[in-house]
């Protein structure tokens, strides 16, 4: 009996320190977790496209990977090289233009932005993070291209590990889940695009410095529901008025009329019904989404809150199914 208890204690010790080990590493691991995600999502949404072109031209999968992953960012890191060293180079004058505005407000004629981001802001720390960023998109397009390549025979683990009687039905779940992601993926990427062209062609025409900048600003803004498309046309609004008060509110035009021509005619189009979603859910998902990941947590709440209905109903199903046998 001695000997009994004694073996469990052991048994018991192993499984504790085991498992403690697994949240350690796991806590030790929350860094790389953004970086599984945005892959696995990069995966979700441009893997049928992989597998469609390497059917249509007839090329090995490697190479499909790499014409549907890698090829599309091509432009913007030229962009990128040719345009961000003309950004930065415009910063001071764009930061100047600002203060000026903000100095003429009777309620902000004492804040300098210029001044305030000189004795704050640490070049040393932010050269870190956009090395950190710069690393981090590197590493999340390799686990992309492996993600992808590995795609059939990671997915035929996955399905070992479910029931015989489960794996058509969790096909059709993972189809259909994939398919909301990838088009809100795809399409929020092209509606961004469009912003960014839109925004641009209407500020060079409104003679606003600094249009480029504040175009990027608000393509990549307006990947974020609900609120994205405002946030990204303040620097634009408030550069707007600091030409003119008539300029400013034709920048302010500017962004309503394409905002509501976004709302309701670019996105029900591109995204065709693919987030039928009520306007609470969208709103509910997003708060949550950004408490918990953030900017990213913020990005990927639709396509999640959108495959929720799919995963009640395949889970209802489950148990129909096994309560009749």
């Amino acid at each position: 009996m001695k000997n009994n208890e004694n073996m469990f204690s052991w048994e018991a010790l192993v499984r504790i320190v085991t498992m403690g080990i697994i949240i350690f590493l796991c806590w030790r691991a929350l860094s790389v977790i953004p970086v599984i995600i945005v892959a696995s999502v990069l995966v979700v949404s441009f893997y049928p496209a992989v597998k469609k072109l390497q059917k249509t031209i007839k090329i090995p999968l490697v190479m499909s990977i790499f014409l549907i992953l890698i090829v599309p960012i091509i432009p913007f890191i030229y962009f990128g090289y040719i345009f961000i060293p003309r950004i930065v180079a415009e910063m001071p004058n764009l930061l100047s233009s600002i203060n000026l505005v903000v100095s003429n407000s009777p309620y902000l004629h004492n804040l300098n932005i210029v001044s305030y981001l000189q004795s704050h802001f640490d070049y040393t720390s932010a050269t870190i993070d956009i090395t950190l960023l710069v690393f981090s998109i590197i590493s999340t397009l390799v686990l992309a291209f492996f993600l992808m390549y590995d795609f059939e025979r990671l997915s035929a683990l996955f399905l070992s590990l479910i029931p015989g009687k489960e794996k058509n039905e969790m096909k059709e779940l993972f189809k259909e889940v994939s398919l909301v992601t990838g088009r809100y993926i795809r399409g929020n990427l092209l509606i961004s695009l469009i912003c960014g062209v839109v925004v641009y062609i209407g500020l060079y025409f409104l003679h606003i410095p600094f249009a480029l900048p504040l175009a990027v600003f608000a393509a990549v803004f307006d990947l974020l529901p609900l609120v994205g498309q405002t946030v990204g046309s303040i620097p634009a609004i408030i550069i707007g008025f600091g030409v003119s008060p008539f300029t400013g509110a034709l920048v302010i035009v500017l962004h309503l009329i394409y905002q509501q021509i976004e709302n309701d005619i670019i996105s029900p189009v591109i995204y065709n019904k693919a987030l039928n979603l009520f306007p609470s859910i969208i709103f509910l998902s997003v708060l949550i989404g950004a408490s918990l990941f953030g900017v990213l947590g913020a990005f990927l709440s639709l396509p999640v809150a959108a495959s929720i209905p799919a995963i009640i109903n395949y889970r209802k199903n489950y148990k129909i199914r096994y309560s009749v046998e």
